[in-house]
């Protein structure tokens, strides 16, 4: 496997070119199940691309397809959680091209209220994840007791 040498500066350091502002309210919507981890790298290209001129980004599936190295199929599929999720406007260009409006997500709280038999199967679930955790914390402490 290739091994890339790291930078030895933080990630945020003197951050002042090619980078994308971006809510982290986003990673909500992976915790509920609204949107996949890969849909977040969708929905910041679209930020990245977006044209302020046009008010609208406008790259081709086949760019999409490179700069994300993935399938057309992967791309629509985003697209539609995106959508569905109230996170992208898709419409047709006259040119029959598709142009994408991302939206801003919404806040953690007024998300809540807007699926909250999503909310329930959260908590379900971390219920069930820091259960584990405590319970091998549990295992893995009683193992150097003397």
């Amino acid at each position: 496997m290739l091994k890339i040498t790291a930078k030895q500066s933080p990630a945020t350091l003197n951050v002042s070119k090619r980078f994308e502002k971006v809510s982290t309210d986003i990673f909500y919507y992976v915790q509920l199940g609204l949107i996949k981890p890969f849909d977040v790298a969708l929905y910041i290209k679209y930020l990245e691309l977006f044209n302020k001129d046009y008010g609208y980004a406008f790259p081709t599936i086949y760019q999409l397809e490179d700069y994300l190295n993935c399938s057309r199929q992967s791309i629509v599929s985003a697209n539609k959680r995106l959508t569905d999720a109230g996170l992208l406007i898709i419409k047709k260009h006259k040119s029959n091209n598709n142009i994408y409006f991302p939206l801003q997500p919404h806040t953690n709280e007024d998300l809540e209220k807007q699926v909250p038999e999503l909310l329930i199967k959260l908590n379900k679930r971390r219920e069930k994840i820091y259960g584990l955790a405590a319970t091998d914390k549990y295992r893995f402490e009683s193992l150097f007791e003397l």
